[in-house]
């Protein structure tokens, strides 16, 4: 039961920060305004983590090989153009490309290997696969889902030490509160010397033991039916205190009480 327990919050956790994924960005193409590249954003403050292509006018696609972006400019080197096609979608094969930022500007002609300069002017549009804007709110979303999922397994796991407490206190309660059946019987008095001597052997020696408390819960679940039954055959006195006699002396004599 305690094995299921911890396997059923442990999928409820497990789904909790699965949902928290649910909200992906599906990585299709989205064109964007010339402005987006001096925003400031993820785009252009961290400029190096993307991947930049300028496309002149002819088409003909520029892999950027450095770049800077300010709020009113673009200074960037490009390499020889090569063809590069665009998909209205990645597929699950080629997520490396959702980094990819391609910028198409007005110009016909661009200078290669050698710094060149683009104004916002100079640019037509902005098309991307990932959205620094998306990216920024998913990631956001995900950290406040993955806290509340750990808020919800703290309070689960609250919960479920509060209850075990209870239940331990409630037990240690009920075994503080209720007399050794048997030997008051056997003995006619709770405070008798030699029940004593048992509740003594009870709460030192028998509750420190898991097996001990395992007895002291089943003695104390059947031991008042067993009282009814012997009291009815009348044999208390005659074997039943005899037994536990010998029982308290052997202890006495053992633990020097």
């Amino acid at each position: 039961m305690k094995n299921k327990s911890l396997f059923l919050i442990l999928l409820f956790f497990i789904g909790s920060c699965a949902l928290s994924t649910l909200r992906v960005y599906d990585y299709k193409t989205t064109s964007h305004s010339p402005s987006i590249l001096f925003e400031t954003s993820k785009l252009s403050e961290y400029p190096e983590t993307w991947n930049f292509y300028v496309h002149d006018g002819y088409g003909r696609a520029h892999k950027v090989d450095s770049i800077s972006l300010d709020s009113t400019s673009i200074n960037a080197i490009l390499e020889t153009p090569s063809p590069i096609q665009l998909p209205a979608k990645l597929q699950p094969s080629e997520y490396i490309r959702k980094q990819e930022v391609h910028v198409f500007v007005k110009n016909l002609n661009l200078d290669t290997n050698s710094l060149i300069e683009l104004q916002a002017s100079d640019l037509e549009n902005v098309v991307m696969y990932s959205s620094p804007e998306l990216d920024a709110e998913k990631e956001e979303s995900t950290k406040s889902a993955g806290k509340t999922a750990l808020t919800v397994f703290g309070i689960i796991i609250g919960i479920i030490v509060a209850a075990s407490l209870l239940i331990y206190l409630a037990i240690q309660s009920l075994l503080n509160s209720i007399g050794c059946y048997i030997a008051t019987m056997a003995y006619g008095s709770y405070d008798a010397p030699e029940v004593l001597v048992l509740r003594r052997f009870r709460d030192e020696k028998l509750n420190k033991t898991f097996l001990g408390r395992v007895f002291i819960a089943n003695y104390y679940a059947f031991s008042p039916l067993l009282v009814k039954f012997v009291k009815k055959t009348g044999i208390a006195e005659k074997f039943i205190r005899k037994k536990l006699d010998g029982f308290v002396f052997r202890l006495k004599a053992k633990n020097n009480w």
